[in-house]
């Protein structure tokens, strides 16, 4: 079964250029990671451990810009982006081993980046914006 990539759509952007760009890198590197995955590819590990850290890098970038513009959602956030990278944090044994349910650690990967910037994030760039006005 091959796994399908992920695609940026338009309605995924929150509105803040930094964030939206990061967004789309999140993607780049979900999609190095099916293609890996599809083909069995020996770099398959090493995908998923670029992917975990540039998710770390983008929960403080997240969190720090939330903050710069006192969104009062951010405890909430950060509490959130707490619970998805102990999930990271799941997969990680399983792909290293090489046991890892692909079709499982994919729609993981979609779901949450899909739900988490059309939920919480498309919330702090309403914030975003409402407050620049």
């Amino acid at each position: 079964m091959k796994l399908e990539t992920f695609l940026w759509t338009d309605d995924l952007s929150i509105g803040v250029t930094a964030m939206d760009d990061q967004h789309k890198i999140l993607i780049d590197k979900i999609n190095t990671l099916i293609d890996d995955l599809n083909s069995d590819g020996p770099n398959a590990y090493s995908d998923y451990k670029e992917l975990a850290r540039f998710v770390i890098e983008h929960f403080e970038d997240e969190e720090n810009f939330m903050e710069s513009i006192n969104f009062p959602g951010l405890p909430i956030h950060r509490n959130i982006h707490k619970q998805l990278l102990e999930k990271v944090g799941e997969f990680d044994d399983d792909i290293r081993d090489g046991v890892v349910d692909k079709v499982k650690l994919v729609s993981f990967l979609k779901m949450w980046l899909k739900s988490h910037i059309m939920g919480i994030d498309m919330k702090y760039g309403a914030h975003a914006k409402t407050n620049a006005a």
